[in-house]
């Protein structure tokens, strides 16, 4: 299974969006968003963010659609008051 997440990588000052595939032993393959061409970088690059996997970030937005939207779930939630 492939691990992918949404990242953003630093290139000469500039913030640039896209995708982060896990490469065992490697590190990540970052893909601009809508290019095919990959570019490897080091696991320990810190100018690589990774944010949240692809799958659970995409299936976790379509369950809050199905409830109506995070507007929804914001203002349909129970105040907790300890």
């Amino acid at each position: 299974m492939r691990i992918v997440h949404y990242a953003s990588l630093l290139v000469n000052d500039d913030e640039v969006s896209g995708t982060a595939e896990l490469v065992c032993g490697s590190g990540y393959l970052f893909r601009k968003d809508g290019e095919r061409r990959a570019t490897l970088v080091s696991y320990t690059d810190p100018n690589l963010l990774l944010f949240g996997r692809v799958d659970l970030t995409d299936a976790q937005y379509l369950e809050d659609e199905l409830r109506g939207g995070a507007a929804a779930i914001a203002c349909s939630r129970a105040m907790e008051v300890a």
